[in-house]
């Protein structure tokens, strides 16, 4: 694939760049920053997303009966490690999230438990647990029932980094890492959230 790009780039300089500055310009090697983007790797970038956005959406109901927090009448509320794990292992078992992205949640159970005990609360939604973990909304289910009208804004790649940034409603940025010929999801930002 790269030696497709490389192709078509020497064949743009040879036909923009006036005769005496083609030599210099076959001759000079790229930047040691520049990336070298395969001709897919936009089109591998945004599959990634959609592929994962179509998962969550048929996944979404198994994912949400984990239940993350101990509600009991009249106890403080407690982070439930256990299907913490459960959770994380299910969303991994989409094969299109980094276990950077899973370990982030990992820590995020864990400071909430600590904040839970430090700072007891026994009613109202669970702080930190009124929304989609995923989706970083509370209209989990109006962003994926529009899914047919997700609008892709840009891909960005720079190097081994992709940036997806769609409209679903809210905007959204998903941040991925090459891994291997494909992209993992590495982070996902509600953009309208923050």
């Amino acid at each position: 694939m790269k030696s497709t790009g490389i192709t078509v780039t020497l064949a743009l300089i040879s036909f923009i760049a006036p005769a005496d500055h083609r030599k210099d310009l076959l001759r000079a090697r790229p930047c040691a920053d520049m990336a070298i983007v395969a001709p897919n790797d936009p089109v591998q970038a945004r599959q990634t997303v959609i592929t994962f956005l179509v998962w969550y959406k048929t996944h979404i109901q198994v994912a949400s009966r984990i239940s993350l927090v101990n509600q009991k009448a009249g106890k403080p509320y407690s982070v439930n490690l256990p299907n913490g794990e459960r959770y994380l292992a299910y969303l991994k078992s989409s094969h299109l999230l980094t276990d950077a992205y899973l370990n982030e949640w990992r820590i995020f159970f864990r400071q909430r438990n600590e904040g839970f005990q430090k700072i007891p609360q026994i009613e109202g939604p669970p702080t930190g647990f009124d929304y989609d973990l995923v989706l970083l909304t509370q209209d989990v289910d109006m962003m994926l029932a529009s899914l047919k009208s997700l609008k892709i804004d840009t891909v960005t790649i720079v190097k081994n980094r992709a940036t997806v940034t769609f409209t679903l409603f809210d905007a959204y940025q998903f941040r991925l890492i090459r891994s291997g010929n494909g992209w993992l999801i590495n982070e996902i930002l509600n953009i309208s959230q923050e």
